[in-house]
């Protein structure tokens, strides 16, 4: 096949936006239109829904890819409900044309469909990956069988597309002398961007976005630092929240009378996130763990300085100039570093912070890297 010529690549996921929960996987759809720019992409998705009235429903939405989701009703029984996924994943395979390569998105569960096309239908696939839970810390922890499928899954792939190198090691640590090519998670540059130049906030706002999970994301760790800002006097403002529980943040708010300094809010459509990274200086994660985070690319692409816990794939995509690396958990450093901040210290511009998201992580520059992984193996 001419490389030159657009391909039909299988965007095959394990975890996927749908109607049953629209933020799951929505890094692995902006994968897929970051594809889409050079290449014919079609997406296969299989998640069970309770409310389903019949066994299974198939939907087929077309714009830039062709997203194919198909919804099985779940038994109650549980070990069917493998055998249930399975068939769901064959009804939507039936219905698409032939492909040339199968790119797999997180490697279980839909992996174990790839083996079967690899096994079956002589279809190579390649594996870009973002589950922590593939870790050296997490993966043993799994129970026998998973990691029996996940080593099977891994090594059956012609190459590993990790979000990182951390978890890049991690895989190989699986199942080691594979191919790999770290390609990043994808920002959309054009509509994360820099505030007005002629506008700056008169007191410095920090910011931090997530589902708010404390045992991933430590919330208590960065109010507690919070606390400690306002009790030395700084001006500043530390806007909070997400998809998750807002209660442990409010009470802390109410208990030490911070109404002032931490701003609290719910869950944001995509375009409400837009607008709190252009209205912020400085985005901190203080994260236990992480792959390479999301918010992270959105933060550059935003002008944003970036403060962040050296875990994951945090320290590859951190130079000096762009941020704070601190340690994982420590308090002092995460003050320390928003002292700074608060202070003044001078970091590159926002200009430079939205140049460097768009060499690193715009749709045009991972669609050339997936591009050149999809010649590599289709053509030869």
């Amino acid at each position: 096949m001419n490389a030159r010529k657009s391909k039909h690549i299988l965007f095959l996921a394990s975890w996927y936006p749908s109607r049953t929960d629209n933020f799951n996987g929505d890094f692995i759809q902006r994968h897929a239109q970051a594809a889409a720019l050079h290449n014919r992409i079609t997406v296969l998705y299989a998640v069970n829904d309770k409310s389903l009235k019949s066994n299974y429903e198939i939907t087929e939405t077309k714009s830039d890819i062709t997203e194919i989701i198909v919804y099985y009703k779940p038994s109650f029984f549980r070990p069917f409900n493998f055998f249930k996924r399975f068939i769901a994943w064959q009804k939507a395979f039936k219905k698409i044309d032939e492909i040339d390569l199968v790119h797999l998105n997180v490697c279980y569960t839909a992996g174990i469909f790839a083996l079967y096309l690899k096994w079956f239908k002589h279809k190579k696939y390649v594996i870009s990956e973002n589950w922590t839970g593939l870790h050296q810390e997490h993966f043993p922890k799994m129970n026998f069988g998973m990691r029996f499928m996940i080593k099977k899954i891994l090594a059956g792939a012609a190459m590993y597309l990790p979000v990182s190198n951390h978890l890049g090691k991690s895989m190989q640590a699986i199942s080691p002398k594979k191919a790999m090519q770290v390609i990043p998670n994808v920002v959309d540059t054009e509509r994360f961007h820099i505030q007005a130049a002629n506008t700056k906030n008169s007191t410095v706002k920090f910011l931090h976005i997530s589902m708010l999970k404390e045992e991933h994301k430590n919330v208590s760790g960065m109010l507690n630092v919070a606390k400690r800002l306002a009790d030395a006097g700084f001006d500043f403002e530390f806007h909070i929240g997400g998809n998750g529980s807002l209660k442990p943040i409010t009470t802390f708010i109410e208990t030490h009378q911070l109404s002032k300094y931490i701003k609290v809010f719910g869950d944001l459509k995509h375009n409400e996130v837009v607008e709190k990274m252009a209205n912020a200086d400085c985005f901190v994660l203080f994260s236990n763990y992480e792959n390479q985070p999301c918010v992270q690319i959105e933060a550059y692409a935003s002008g944003l300085i970036f403060i962040g816990t050296d875990v994951g794939g945090i320290a590859q995509f951190l130079p000096e100039e762009l941020g704070i690396l601190i340690p994982k958990a420590d308090e002092n450093a995460l003050y320390d570093a928003m002292v700074l901040v608060c202070n003044g210290k001078k970091f590159a511009s926002k200009e430079v912070l939205h140049q460097y998201a768009v060499a690193h992580f715009s749709k045009q520059t991972i669609a050339q890297k997936f591009d050149e992984v999809y010649n590599q193996l289709v053509c030869n």
